[in-house]
């Protein structure tokens, strides 16, 4: 394994009961990260992006769920195999994830600024609320010193979604998991965010990955993408690469979709179908329905990974779709 590398994901594969079996989300996946990379793991509803995410910091519920096989390695220590201590002095610290809906994740009940200084003291380092005040400053929020001493629910989506930020940089990790940052907050204040995530990552050389659903996004913030459908990565590359000439037919159709929509086009471009669930899961290419390229021996087994001028697509067919 490169000693550069600061995250690699090697074929995870995560199942979740349903009933008294195991039904498999995710299976396969396979992802490295860079010291100051923002890596976008991209997909639709139940594609298995924001579980892949959960299990970096073993956040799956051992009662719901299960990590079937595969491997994690951060700074080549494999996060699987460490014990639940161990595990603690790494979240928060040198890993920090911000949650989906800021909201929900807050404590309604504890001062916004007393919930940023804990993740200090968790991890005992220096704490003092000058240092807090900072971090609140850092990530764009106004009147920081009023606002540290109110509630969550005193505060609008914006605002609590910069407290969750600024509780996931303060101990200045070295990864942050940000699962669809712009998801719970206006379209106005988008970009502000985005524009924030992306100063982070400038400011302290932060490692981003970034968990959405939207190309937009993935396209503004950046430098690498991992392309999700039915569990598995279907492409994955540096963004511009796959911008300027995507090699799986489900990434072509998603930038159609962008680029209709950008152009103000009378017809919108649309994929046609829906992405399969879990239960319809099998053992050929997840696209084969809505591929237009396909052929019969697209379902003859799940393509493997093919390696292409610096990406991994999976797709038997990909030079003649």
């Amino acid at each position: 394994m490169d000693d550069k590398v600061l995250l690699k994901i090697e074929n995870l594969k995560i199942s979740f009961k349903r009933g008294k079996d195991y039904l498999q989300v995710v299976r396969g996946i396979d992802i490295e990260a860079f010291p100051g990379e923002i890596v976008g793991i991209l997909g639709e509803s139940g594609s298995g992006k924001t579980v892949s995410s959960n299990a970096i910091i073993r956040l799956i519920d051992d009662k719901e769920g299960r990590i079937d096989s595969g491997k994690i390695y951060f700074k080549n220590k494999n996060l699987l195999k460490l014990s639940e201590k161990e595990l603690r002095r790494i979240r928060g610290k040198n890993i920090s994830y911000i949650f989906q809906n800021p909201t929900d994740s807050l404590n309604s009940y504890r001062r916004v600024g007393k919930q940023i200084e804990e993740t200090l003291k968790i991890h005992r380092l220096p704490c003092s609320k000058e240092k807090v005040l900072e971090v609140m400053k850092d990530v764009g929020i106004i009147d920081a010193k009023f606002i540290y001493d109110m509630y969550p629910f005193q505060l609008s989506g914006g605002q609590c979604q910069r407290i969750m930020i600024a509780i996931g940089v303060i101990c200045k990790p070295e990864l942050l998991i940000a699962d669809e940052p712009t998801s719970s907050i206006d379209a106005s204040l988008r970009k502000k965010v985005l524009g924030l995530l992306k100063s982070i990552n400038e400011k302290y050389g932060t490692s981003i990955i970034l968990i959405t659903h939207d190309f937009d996004v993935a396209k503004f913030l950046c430098h690498k993408a991992a392309i999700m459908y039915g569990g598995l990565v279907m492409e994955q590359g540096y963004m511009k690469d796959i911008l300027k000439a995507p090699l799986h037919p489900y990434t072509r159709g998603l930038l159609k979709c962008v680029n209709s929509l950008e152009k103000s086009e009378d017809t919108l471009f649309t994929l046609e179908g829906r992405p399969p669930s879990p239960s319809e899961f099998k053992n050929e290419c997840p696209f084969y329905d809505r591929c237009k390229g396909r052929k019969e021996r697209c379902k003859e087994n799940i393509p493997k990974i093919v390696k292409y001028n610096n990406r991994n697509v999976r797709c038997v067919n990909f030079n003649y779709c």
